[in-house]
């Protein structure tokens, strides 16, 4: 009967071990930097109004795929490499190109590895780019969607780059699993024993 007991007991304490490690478990960092605004200054030197819109959810999906990213930047992929943000980019009718946007990007400085990327005939591929503080720029002969990746680990300190912290009301949830857990255990071993 002991044995039973014991092995109850280790069992409650092995799934009450499991849930929190779940839960209290720090999810990998992820890019948060969002682009912020925009401006572009077309072939002719003329400053450009941009504007930004959400991309279907496919092709928003197609960019975020680690092996999408691998196969875009070749030999510049490197695990740390995470897409910041996928946007429609348009620009008036009868704009000249090619013509330069300069994105507005929180937490990148002049030494951040950036990566403009274009969706083109159904692929997506590289643009020329270049960084400065808090802007990464690309070059573009046309418009569709576009994504900013970011190598995450040259970003500034602090920014950027985000690990999600469990809720409060998460970590009450275990606790009374756990309590109740214990209380069942407890309970068991009371009516085992007589």
């Amino acid at each position: 009967m002991k044995s039973r007991v014991a092995k109850t007991l280790g069992l409650v304490a092995a799934l009450a071990a499991c849930v929190g490690m779940t839960v209290f478990a720090a999810p990998s960092p992820s890019a948060s930097t969002p682009v912020t605004g925009a401006s572009a200054v077309d072939a002719s030197g003329n400053t450009v109004e941009v504007s930004m819109t959400e991309v279907p959810a496919d092709v928003a999906a197609s960019i975020q795929s680690e092996e999408t990213l691998r196969v875009v930047l070749g030999d510049d992929f490197n695990e740390n490499v995470v897409v910041a943000d996928v946007m429609e980019v348009s620009v008036p009718e009868g704009t000249a190109f090619p013509i330069d946007i300069t994105f507005e990007v929180p937490g990148v400085t002049s030494s951040t590895t950036a990566y403009v990327l274009h969706y083109v005939d159904g692929a997506w591929q590289t643009e020329p780019t270049t960084v400065g503080e808090g802007t990464v720029t690309g070059t573009f002969e046309s418009l569709s969607p576009v994504a900013i990746a970011l190598d995450k680990t040259t970003l500034s300190s602090g920014a950027g780059v985000t690990s999600p912290k469990t809720s409060a009301s998460t970590v009450s949830v275990v606790a009374v699993i756990g309590l109740a857990a214990a209380a069942a255990a407890f309970g068991m071993k009371k009516s085992l024993v007589k």
